[in-house]
């Protein structure tokens, strides 16, 4: 797919939540927040400017299918998308449910901190692989749904 490892970083293998034509949606394998995923672009780019605008048009698809995933999967209060590529040179977002109040599931609970001003930063205990994988099955039951 890319000449790059951004698809071992995130695990897609294992970690696939939808393929699109344009974009792969995983379940981010640091799961700061409930249901934190990314968004990668199949086609390897280090430049949003690159992007077509059928690529772009296609990721309003996505955005809608994990909004809506995740608010009826866990509710969430807000969300926050960073492009940020600092250390994976291809393009993607990191999408970012933000909760108020801790959430739990699959026995395990996120505690949110909004003092940390990059929520890829929150410092949760790490996840197991199983919970990991019942966090993307139900992301996944409520993009079917």
């Amino acid at each position: 797919m890319a000449c790059c490892d951004i698809w071992t970083v995130f695990d897609e293998e294992h970690l696939r939540i939808k393929e699109y034509k344009y974009w792969i949606l995983v379940l981010r394998n640091r799961n700061t927040t409930l249901g934190n995923c990314v968004a990668i672009t199949k086609r390897h780019l280090e430049r949003l400017s690159e992007i077509t605008p059928e690529e772009m048009q296609e990721f309003q698809h996505v955005v809608k299918d994990i909004e809506h995933a995740l608010k009826t999967a866990f509710h969430y209060d807000k969300i926050n998308y960073l492009m940020l590529m600092m250390k994976d040179k291809h393009t993607h977002f990191h999408i970012i449910p933000r909760y108020q109040t801790s959430r739990a599931f699959a026995g395990a609970e996120w505690k949110e901190d909004f003092t940390t001003l990059d929520p890829l930063l929150i410092k949760n205990n790490p996840l197991t692989t199983e919970i990991l994988l019942q966090v993307k099955e139900e992301i996944i039951r409520q993009i079917l749904a």
